[in-house]
């Protein structure tokens, strides 16, 4: 998947205004100190931060 969590997860789904991911919800079970809710997603080719705002969802 090109576009991930800013941590790098692939386990995301949207929400009405952010992203929710599974793999970063795990991590703050195990007492990580991780957010599962983020507001922006990671081009994993270009490393660029893009703002959820931004992000168009096609299938």
């Amino acid at each position: 998947m090109r576009y991930v969590c800013p941590n790098g997860h692939a386990s995301w789904a949207p929400t009405n205004s952010h992203i929710w991911c599974r793999s970063c919800s795990r991590a703050s079970a195990n007492d990580d100190d991780v957010d599962p809710e983020h507001y922006a997603v990671r081009d994993k080719k270009t490393g660029e931060l893009i703002n959820y705002s931004r992000v168009e969802l096609v299938e």
